[in-house]
């Protein structure tokens, strides 16, 4: 249901067609949230049904028409409504890294190190994205008023990815200690 929101959240600050959606659903809350072509299409249908948004459609020459989704009032009292009202909740933490390592028990030291190289690499090059999405988009910090929760879940984005690197760096330490201790 969350998706429903990060729509509403986007076309309320500008219409758009589902393509520019999905793409500025990519470089927007990709860090924090997920969700593919298909859902976002999905829930803009629902979403129009449910008299959310609307659309008009563009006719096109050489390529095929295109529908612009904008908010209604009725969507924006719905995303305050969500914002406002729904209740802050005790944080869920799901990740399918931190799972695979809760088992690393199961498996030879040297191939647990293998994958948190793996994955400091993934992060390593997810933070260097992130840095360059940042730079190019809030140079020195700087953003307008209406992109700072843009500007503040980029941060997150980026302190997170940092935050995960140092513990991979700490939890390979700590791996090769117990190598050692097995010889």
């Amino acid at each position: 249901m969350a998706l429903r929101y990060a729509l509403l959240g986007l076309l309320a600050k500008n219409e758009a067609t589902g393509y520019e959606l999905t793409q500025q659903f990519k470089e927007t809350v990709i860090h924090f949230w997920t969700a593919h072509h298909t859902q976002i299409y999905r829930e803009l249908l629902k979403m129009e049904e449910e008299g959310l948004t609307q659309s008009k459609t563009v006719q096109q020459n050489d390529y095929p028409d295109k529908k612009i989704y904008a908010i209604t009032d009725k969507g924006f009292e719905q995303l305050l409504e969500w914002m406002l009202n729904k209740p802050v909740n005790a944080p869920k933490l799901k990740d399918d890294l931190l799972l695979r390592v809760s088992m690393f028990h199961f498996i030879p030291t040297d191939k647990a190190i293998n994958f948190l190289e793996t994955s400091k690499n993934h992060h390593k090059m997810g933070l260097e994205m992130t840095k360059q999405w940042s730079d190019d988009h809030f140079p020195n910090g700087t953003y307008k008023e209406n992109e700072l929760g843009e500007y503040l879940t980029i941060e997150f984005a980026l302190r997170y990815m940092e935050s995960w690197l140092s513990w991979c760096n700490w939890a390979i330490k700590e791996l090769k200690k117990k190598g050692e201790l097995e010889k």
